[in-house]
Formats: structure tokens, C-alpha cells, sequence
């Protein structure tokens, strides 16, 4: 199983990488 971040937050991403728990980040372009 992957695991993808939804978020367009920078911080938030940031945090999830370094946790080392998530395959990649997924966004709606609208939010960006």
C-alpha cells in the first residue's frame, strides 16, 4: 500500500517527508 499527502501546504509536506511514511503528495491545481 502507498500512502499520498493531499495538501498543498508546504510545511505539511515537509513534515511528511521527514516522518518517511508517505509514497508522494497529490494537490488540486486550484489550490496552488
Amino acid at each position: 500500500m502507498e500512502l499520498y499527502l493531499d495538501t498543498a501546504n508546504v510545511d505539511e509536506i515537509r513534515t511528511a517527508l521527514d516522518w518517511g511514511v508517505i509514497s508522494g503528495v497529490t494537490t488540486n491545481p486550484t489550490l496552488v
